[in-house]
């Protein structure tokens, strides 16, 4: 098993509370954070299979401190599947700010199938404005 520092993303083979890397305390780190909080930073992780995980949970809670890391994260990533569950993710969340980026992403974002998800999710009423 594979872990990584919530600060570097530095992986090491082994749980630690202090990262060797850049010296955070982990233990610490974590344990200011809420579960909202933590499923943020995991949109982060370098490993694909995380973010997307996190942004399918994230979409599940609907918890309004999601909606700026998804957006940005749709924004940044150059994943195609990572940008599909942040979309999926987003399409959760009922507010004007996500009902104008989605048709932003379904007129004009590079993959096709992210444009679709958009797309539908505008049309198909999950997202209202």
């Amino acid at each position: 098993m594979r872990f990584f520092c919530p600060e570097c993303w530095s992986n090491f083979g082994e749980d630690v509370t202090t990262c060797p890397s850049c010296e955070l305390d982990i233990a610490e780190f974590w344990g200011k954070k809420d579960y909202v909080e933590k499923l943020i930073f995991a949109l982060d992780h370098p490993e694909p299979e995380t973010p997307i995980r996190a942004a399918w949970i994230l979409g599940t809670l609907r918890d309004n401190r999601a909606v700026g890391p998804l957006i940005n994260l749709v924004n940044r990533t150059p994943d195609i599947y990572i940008a599909a569950a942040a979309v999926k993710a987003l399409a959760q969340f009922a507010t004007p700010l996500v009902h104008q980026f989605l048709r932003r992403v379904a007129s004009n974002y590079p993959a096709v199938m992210v444009r679709d998800l958009a797309a539908a999710a505008v049309s198909g009423g999950q997202v209202r404005g």
